[in-house]
């Protein structure tokens, strides 16, 4: 009788050693997946931080194999809005290239009078009330307007010559045409010499979670990024932080050189 009782004693576990079990379990798997999701916003930041100093060296070499200037837009986009009616963001960055240099405001119209705007953009007629746009980035100032897809006419008239004192001539010229209908937080101001460019790639966002530091949630601000024919540029120091905690950073720097580092983690 007693064998048998001592057998009935050993051929289970108690409730406390169950729950004891139980509980190093759950604590296992909290740090398993704790350590999951931080391994893979670490991948996602140092995976964004590169494609966007890579994009920086691409736009450096561009600029120096087409012997153009050549920007990097950094940008808050409107990605869309919540359920409360919200604006969504959307950090995004672009590489513009340079066309050309404004030469005129006429009539409303950005002119260029050296550019072959009516061969590049073409001269289409449209509605009053269009409401399709192109970007046309201010490369000086930073900043772009909404302008229609075509250009028109912009001849300027009674430009006086530089031979001929009291003669005068009328230059054909065309110009983009800014699209009031179209809403933009950030329009650019234009003035006589402003070098103006449009996409010269797609538009790449930060993945979800990360954003510009020097951008926060605005959609007015622009961060901008040029460089000369000869690779150079200003020093500039762009930030990417995560939204979520814990708030780390990492840093994109362009010297005037025009070289271009980064840290996975930066710390002023």
């Amino acid at each position: 009788m007693k064998d048998r009782n001592a057998y009935k004693r050993r051929r289970g576990f108690s409730l406390l050693e169950l729950l004891a079990v139980m509980s190093i379990m759950a604590m296992l798997t909290t740090l398993a997946v704790t350590s999951y999701f931080s391994a893979i916003r670490g991948m996602t930041r140092r995976s964004a931080v590169k494609h966007l100093a890579n994009t920086l060296t691409l736009a450096r070499q561009r600029a120096c194999m087409e012997g153009t200037r050549v920007s990097v837009m950094v940008f808050n986009e409107v990605a869309g809005y919540d359920d409360a009616g919200n604006v969504k963001i959307a950090p995004s960055y672009v590489v513009c290239k340079e066309i050309g240099r404004i030469s005129a405001i006429s009539g409303g119209k950005l002119v260029d009078e050296f550019a072959p705007l009516d061969k590049m953009f073409g001269t289409a007629t449209l509605s009053a009330d269009y409401l399709g746009s192109t970007r046309l980035y201010n490369l000086s100032r930073g900043k772009w307007s909404n302008v229609l897809p075509s250009v028109k006419d912009a001849t300027l008239t009674s430009r006086g010559s530089s031979y001929r004192n009291g003669q005068d001539y009328d230059i054909p010229a065309f110009g983009f045409v800014i699209n009031t209908k179209v809403p933009n937080p950030n329009g650019a101001t234009w003035a006589v010499g402003d070098s103006y460019g449009v996409e010269a790639s797609p538009i790449n966002s930060l993945p979800r979670g990360f954003q510009f530091d020097e951008l926060q949630e605005s959609l007015s601000q622009v961060v901008s990024v040029t460089f000369e024919p000869d690779g150079k540029a200003s020093d500039k120091l762009i930030r990417i932080r995560t939204t979520l905690p814990p708030i780390t950073r990492s840093g994109v720097t362009v010297k005037s050189d025009g070289s271009v580092t980064y840290n996975e983690k930066w710390t002023p």
